[in-house]
């Protein structure tokens, strides 16, 4: 490694500085000659009056919600990144929590283009490499799952030059299966696992105990191979509520079109992406189709991973269907396949590689019908039933409530339905059925609104079927959707009410005063004034006003 040259401390402060100004300029250039959206936060919009508005995006409304939700990305982590050179580690959190609320609400988006999905997908991993010294436990072992993945994907690259001379064991080629060979790529896959990702797969392994068993038999009844399996876990690691950068979601990590062309709904209260027993249903057929197409597992395969376009196009431009020689597929999907099959080798003969294989366990479950919005967490407790095991049999429940309107059958553990019928009815209805309508005040922005009713700014946008970027105007009435219907797991409005930690910071409420501007008041605070429009929900361009109460946090050092 280089050393660094000796510089001092203010002056290396400033080249990083320059760097990243530099990077953020060249990163908003790109966003702008791509989108056509300006670097400064577009003004959120009026909304139409339509309350019967569908939570589905139109093209239009999905290009300028990317834009938005973008813009709060790159200007986050401006903010995190200056935060990060004054080593204010609680504050580096805070402003990463408002990148992950924004990333996971693009995620939701349908339909990106390819050029939006590059980008989006450039800019989470350039996120991942920045922050992820500064993160807790919890969201180190989120991005931790994602580098492990992509990390093994790229073993087979520094043998694929030996390949001419590679010798290819074959250990399984029953008809019916998948074939499993050994050779230069699977051999480095399966070492690396070995020897620099020991835990992380063993923790794979002990889910695939959990989950196979389960598994299994759904693709056995749907005529593909049971090998399969070891592909959800490749895309996942077999976990419910395991995300991509590039959208997708679940076990089987579809995208929402993908997911919804073979039968996996997604709205406000469920995602079927996230069920175990319906994402690998969906994901069966789908294989099942790719291999009618293909004839050859091996493409279907790498079909998957990168869509049928691009294995076509390798396909055609080398004048073959060798998955082993196709030179022109994208670098992850000639990984692919040798990734699959190492993990396969690796649990039919545990011990022989280090690691070991847990008893596989049952996974069984009834089901009650159940006519109204529940909140699990109640029926648990009512049912004295493991929170943990009734949310994760239901992992699909995206607010942790039984959809309203709707007879939903519920899981519950085997044995507990009768329990769980006889205790429903005295449990009340979930307040985050209703939706509501709300009259834009004086002052008032999305923001504003999404974080009064615990809602997202994706949400309301949908929810009143937005479409241009005119200032929201007073008296104007729009529709709330459910309270908590987030579109990802964590909502953005809960991001805009996240606290500092009391132990290092004071909180304060100030209340603004005539000729007051947000540069004096931070100015006074010694703060920034993007971080009060953090703190109290304001976007770039909204006003204050005299009267105002604004929260402000202070560190205890300063005063």
């Amino acid at each position: 490694m280089r050393e660094s040259p000796n510089i001092p401390e203010p002056m290396r402060k400033t080249t990083i500085l320059t760097r990243l100004i530099t990077g953020l300029t060249g990163l908003t250039l790109f966003a702008c000659l791509s989108f056509g959206s300006d670097f400064r936060e577009t003004p959120l919009t009026q909304l139409a009056q339509n309350e019967d508005a569908s939570p589905e995006s139109s093209p239009v409304e999905n290009d300028f919600l990317f834009d938005y939700l973008m813009q709060e990305v790159k200007l986050h982590y401006t903010e995190g990144r200056l935060l990060a050179l004054e080593a204010d580690t609680d504050a580096v959190q805070y402003e990463f929590e408002y990148m992950l609320a924004s990333m996971a609400a693009i995620e939701e988006l349908d339909s990106l283009g390819p050029d939006q999905r590059g980008y989006f997908t450039s800019m989470a991993r350039l996120v991942q490499g920045d922050f992820l010294p500064y993160l807790d436990q919890e969201r180190k072992n989120m991005l931790a799952n994602l580098t492990f993945r992509e990390q093994m994907m790229q073993q087979e690259a520094s043998q694929a030059a030996q390949d001419g001379e590679d010798e290819f064991v074959v250990l399984d080629d029953r008809d019916g299966h998948i074939p499993l060979v050994l050779n230069n790529r699977v051999r480095s896959i399966i070492k690396f696992l070995q020897t620099k990702r020991h835990a992380e797969f063993q923790t794979w392994m002990n889910r695939y105990a959990k989950y196979a068993a389960v598994i299994r038999p759904i693709l056995k009844e749907n005529g593909v191979p049971e090998e399969l399996v070891y592909l959800a876990l490749i895309e996942s690691g077999l976990n419910v509520n395991a995300r991509s950068w590039a959208q997708a979601v679940g076990p089987w990590q579809f995208i929402s079109s993908t997911g919804k062309n073979y039968g996996l709904d997604r709205t406000w209260w469920v995602d079927e992406r996230r069920d175990m027993v319906k994402s690998t249903e969906a994901g069966a057929r789908y294989l099942k189709d790719l291999y009618k197409e293909f004839d050859n597992w091996y493409l279907a395969m790498a079909a998957y991973n990168s869509g049928e376009g691009r294995v076509w196009r390798a396909i055609r431009l080398e004048g073959h269907r060798d998955y082993w020689r196709l030179r022109t597929l994208p670098k992850e999907t000639r990984s692919y396949v040798p990734t699959v099959i190492a993990a396969a080798i690796i649990i039919r003969n545990p011990e022989q590689y280090g690691f070991t294989l847990p008893a596989k366990e049952m996974m069984e479950w009834e089901e009650v019908a159940v006519s109204r919005s529940i909140d699990l967490d109640r029926l648990a407790q009512a049912a004295g039933i493991s929170y943990t095991t009734l949310s994760t049999l239901n992992s699909e429940l995206r607010q942790g409530v039984t959809p309203p309107d709707i007879t939903y059958k519920l899981k519950v553990p085997f044995g507990y339905s009768g329990k769980v019928e006889a205790v429903i009815n005295n449990i009340p209805t979930s307040n985050k059925e209703a939706s509501q309508v709300h009259r834009v005040r004086t002052g008032e922005s999305l923001w504003l609104i999404a974080r009064k009713y615990n809602v997202t700014v994706t949400n309301l946008v949908r929810a009143n079927n937005l479409r241009n970027s005119n200032q929201l105007k007073v008296g104007q009435k729009i529709i709330i959707p459910a309270p908590g219907s987030a579109p990802s797991g964590r909502s953005l409005s809960t991001q805009t009410t996240q606290q500092l930690p009391v132990s290092t910071y004071n909180k304060k409420v100030y209340v603004v005063k005539r000729g007051d501007t947000l540069g004096h008041i931070a100015e006074r605070y010694r703060t920034r004034a993007s971080s009060i429009r953090r703190w109290n929900g304001l976007s770039y361009g909204d006003n204050i006003y005299p009267g105002q109460r604004l929260t402000i946090y202070q560190k205890k050092s300063d005063g």
